[in-house]
């Protein structure tokens, strides 16, 4: 429901936009996510594991990490605007990247009140929040697009949306868990120490996942960021299947790999399972009407972003897998091997795209995107048959 409210926020921004405009605000809401990811330094994922093996520790590790997760995200927001304000984004995208920090530090705010919604399995009160969230941010747009008032409040209805999405999400879990403030330091090391490797594994694994928007963004026309952020939006709206498989199978997995529990095998091969009927599906579904999606909904302005989208169709069966198949070896505690993978295909990712967005545009980066992605599933579905879970 969150991703078909956020569809129809999609269009109207589209349509509302034109191409040009709305390369702008693909490129600083991209951009944006990278520190996102970053000052997440795996600790939504490391308090996640650990509350789910040990839920008697739920309250003194929210305390911890809940107010280093304000002080870490706070700095890797302010760096993030720095640099993206040196960059040589265009001045709409810039204006974008002020006007969006606020809504990437309340994002990174939220994932830290997740894990306890996740761990004790109240995933309702999450969707929830999301939900909500999305409909006041495609009523402001709506809003904001009606009234005429131009690109900068399109920005701003992002923003206000995310605000309402954190304020719920702190109402719920306060109900379940104390969030005082706490300045202990002591504590904050050993959850960065515990966190690190993997944060910087899934940090460097999101990035090499959107980075050649970026690129693109410097390197050729904000037009054809447009199209091809059109076509990459319907990546991003399927993968809310992985999301809520993954979501759902890490607790109990991590409690049944602590546990020795032989369980995790079946879980594994059921909820892979279930992500390989709904790639199949979607990736066919992107392959055969590819033109008829991107000029339904964006409009016929974008129809140069069909052939992205027909080229990055067979994403969705790889990044479906590689959504479960990251959480596992997480489970298992493979975060140095998970790095490495992701610093591999980062430099491999960057590489390529440097040398062939600047001759062939998005194009380059559809096929590059779905090339790393393969290269990324055979290792780490090797990985995780070394450990027995497939």
């Amino acid at each position: 429901l969150a991703s078909a409210i956020s569809f129809f926020t999609f269009v109207a921004i589209t349509r509302g936009l034109g191409p040009e405009a709305f390369g702008d605000f693909t490129a600083a809401m991209v951009f944006l996510f990278i520190p996102v990811v970053l000052a997440d330094v795996g600790l939504t994922a490391a308090v996640l594991r650990e509350i789910s093996a040990r839920p008697a520790r739920t309250p003194e590790l929210m305390r911890v990490s809940v107010s280093l997760r304000v002080v870490v995200s706070a700095i890797a927001v302010a760096a993030g605007v720095a640099v993206g304000l040196v960059l040589p984004f265009t001045e709409q995208t810039k204006v974008a990247i002020l006007i969006g920090s606020g809504g990437a530090f309340l994002t990174l705010m939220t994932s830290a009140l997740q894990p306890v919604l996740q761990a004790q399995l109240k995933l309702h009160w999450m969707v929830a929040a999301n939900v909500l969230g999305r409909v006041v941010t495609l009523a402001a747009t709506l809003a904001a697009l009606s009234a005429g008032l131009g690109f900068k409040s399109v920005v701003g209805a992002n923003v206000v949306g995310v605000a309402v999405t954190f304020l719920l999400h702190l109402a719920i879990v306060a109900r379940l868990v104390p969030l005082r403030p706490t300045l202990d330091l002591s504590g904050w090391r050993t959850l960065l120490r515990g966190s690190l490797v993997v944060g910087a594994a899934i940090g460097i694994s999101q990035i090499y996942f959107r980075i050649d928007t970026v690129l693109l963004a410097v390197l050729r026309s904000p037009e054809e960021v447009g199209f091809y952020g059109a076509a990459y939006k319907f990546i991003e709206l399927s993968e809310i299947v992985v999301a809520a498989v993954a979501m759902s199978m890490f607790p109990p997995l991590a409690r049944f790999v602590a546990t020795g529990d032989e369980r995790a095998r079946a879980l594994v091969q059921n909820a892979f399972d279930v992500l390989l009927a709904a790639s199949a599906a979607v990736a066919l579904f992107m392959l055969a009407f590819a033109e008829e999606i991107i000029v339904v909904t964006a409009g016929e302005e974008f129809d140069e972003g069909a052939v992205a989208l027909q080229l990055l169709a067979p994403y969705a069966l790889l990044a479906y897998a590689n959504g479960m198949l990251w959480r596992v070896l997480i489970a298992v505690k493979r975060d140095r091997a998970l790095l490495a993978i992701a610093v591999s295909v980062l430099v491999l990712n960057v590489g390529l795209n440097l040398a062939l967005i600047p001759v062939y545009g998005f194009k380059a980066a559809a096929v590059i995107s779905v090339a790393s992605e393969l290269f990324v599933t055979v290792l780490i579905a090797t990985l995780a048959r070394g450990h027995g879970l497939l």
